[in-house]
């Protein structure tokens, strides 16, 4: 468990070093810099979004949907399934569990967490509305 432990807070000192590393940088261009990495951001969640739709709608896509069908009904990935099950339910799945949660109680992660959730909020709001946005509003 406390290589568990151990490597989770490593991952959050390497997310947290991430997040004020750009936070900086961010406020070192300026509001105008942050609004820009948004609008940047924004974009390429819409490219991305239409073309995922394009490849959904594909006969590549549509064969790609239908294996995946196949797989997830498959008995190894009925197994696998089980499996996971098992584990959460076993007491090193509920230490492991319970260590995410203190995790996530602390000060930095929730900041990030929030952060996180409005920058995605922002970037799923701005662009999908209509058309007379034309610039997106940072908070």
């Amino acid at each position: 468990m406390s290589d568990i432990e151990r490597r989770l807070r490593e991952f959050t000192a390497r997310v947290t070093q991430w997040w004020n590393s750009s936070s900086r940088s961010a406020r070192r261009r300026g509001g105008d810099g942050t609004a820009s990495m948004r609008r940047g951001a924004a974009e390429h969640v819409h490219r991305a979004a239409s073309r995922m739709q394009d490849f959904r709608q594909s006969d590549r896509g549509q064969r790609a949907a239908s294996k995946l069908s196949d797989l997830r009904a498959s008995e190894a990935a009925k197994k696998a399934e089980a499996a996971l099950h098992d584990l959460r339910a076993s007491e090193t799945g509920k230490k492991a569990e319970s260590a995410l949660a203190d995790l996530r109680q602390r000060e930095p992660v929730k900041k990030a967490e929030e952060s996180a959730r409005k920058v995605m909020h922002d970037l799923f709001s701005n662009g999908s509305g209509s058309s007379d946005k034309t610039t997106s509003t940072p908070s």
